[in-house]
């Protein structure tokens, strides 16, 4: 109940200084994006997503020795296979389909 008074009392004496001042007080959502900006800043930029980028990567994380990371790779790889699958069947498929073969 402290906090909750203490917090409403700030509150209060920030929007009349705001209102005093003539700054308008941040929204939740400008709070947001002003937080996610700081936390994306603390991080180098976008990475590199092409093939041989995202190999590397799935490559040392195979080679670690700590079982979560065994765990994500084997995972990856179980959806990499997966995905390969699934496009052999579809190009099949679309061969057969071609060739005028229907099942």
């Amino acid at each position: 109940m402290i906090r909750l008074t203490a917090s409403l009392t700030a509150l209060a004496l920030l929007s009349t200084a705001a209102a005093a001042q003539g700054i308008s007080v941040n929204s939740a959502a400008s709070i947001g994006s002003g937080a996610l900006k700081e936390h994306l800043g603390a991080f180098p930029g976008v990475p590199d997503n092409s093939p041989k980028a995202v190999l590397d990567r799935l490559n040392r994380l195979c080679v670690s020795d700590r079982p979560s990371d065994q765990k994500r790779c084997e995972k990856a790889w179980r959806m990499i296979n997966q995905a390969h699958a699934e496009l052999q069947a579809r190009r099949a498929a679309e061969t057969a389909a071609g060739d005028g073969i229907t099942n």
